[in-house]
């Protein structure tokens, strides 16, 4: 039996958190933005600057006939903008390739990465939480303990989940069962190893079954356990265990997640991830292969 030690012994194998994430980490974390850093970070990553490009030039942002070059687009999207695309791109090389041992195709991962921060943003912003930028970087990392299980176990993962299958066990407790530890576990510890804030690990950490009562509450936690569950009821990222996790019924309340507030939460969710993928003429995933 495994225990996260083990699974991340390996680290090196697994691809590694950029630089210029954990600086964008630390600038959304705490509200700031460095314009002249985030060109310095473009203008080494001709992709990123050229998804820089394609929003400073498309209509979401009021496009005017101007062709807008890099600089001028940087100053025209704003820094929380910014923050936010070189999080999407350098987030999506982290998860190219991988879940294929849960099921999914290559690209997957990476919509169900950018789906749930969107619906993470969207929550947090109609219950007026004052981190929705913590949010979206919640949400969107909050699968990456999935990244060291598939590393460590390859395809023999789901097939040993699945021996632990029994009638009341959820999938947390399977996994646990096999492994004697959980992704949402070896995620959160990943991201400590990554030298990410203990808060967003955390996050991680509770994104399935987040605590419901101080002084381990946290509405952060609820918000990105609302917005995983929200992408994978719009059918983003299910994969072999995605049918397994149910929205807590804490959350459920303090959150009014009705049937009729759901489904207009996935509507959006599906909205702004089509408009990125047009933006983008593919997914970044797919871009980043290529």
């Amino acid at each position: 039996m495994a225990a996260v030690a083990d699974i991340l012994e390996n680290i090196d194998s697994l691809p590694a958190l950029p630089t210029s994430v954990m600086r964008i980490t630390a600038m959304l974390s705490d509200g700031t933005s460095d314009l002249g850093e985030i060109e310095n970070v473009a203008r080494n990553d001709e992709a990123l600057s050229m998804a820089i490009m394609r929003y400073g030039n498309s209509a979401l942002y009021g496009r005017s006939g101007k062709v807008f070059n890099l600089r001028e687009s940087i100053v025209r999207l704003g820094g929380k903008a910014l923050l936010k695309i070189v999080l999407e791109q350098k987030v999506a090389k982290l998860f190219d390739g991988a879940g294929e041992a849960y099921g999914l195709q290559r690209g997957d991962l990476w919509r169900g990465a950018v789906g749930g921060a969107i619906a993470a943003e969207e929550i947090a912003k109609k219950h007026r939480f004052q981190e929705p930028d913590l949010c979206f970087l919640c949400a969107m990392l909050r699968d990456v303990g999935k990244l060291a299980m598939e590393s460590h176990f390859g395809a023999e993962y789901m097939t040993q989940v699945f021996s632990h299958l029994e009638p009341g066990l959820t999938f947390m407790e399977c996994e646990q069962s096999a492994f004697g530890t959980e992704h949402a576990e070896v995620g959160a510890e990943l991201a400590l190893r990554w030298g990410l804030p203990e808060r967003i690990a955390d996050a991680i950490r509770y994104h399935h079954e987040p605590p419901a009562e101080d002084p381990g509450h946290d509405r952060l936690f609820d918000i990105v356990h609302a917005a995983d569950i929200i992408c994978l009821w719009a059918g983003l990222a299910i994969g072999s265990d995605g049918l397994q996790y149910k929205l807590a019924p804490h959350v459920r309340k303090d959150l009014g997640l009705d049937r009729k507030e759901a489904e207009a939460e996935i509507t959006t969710t599906w909205g702004r991830l089509r408009e990125l993928e047009e933006m983008m003429g593919t997914s970044p995933a797919r871009e980043a292969r290529a």
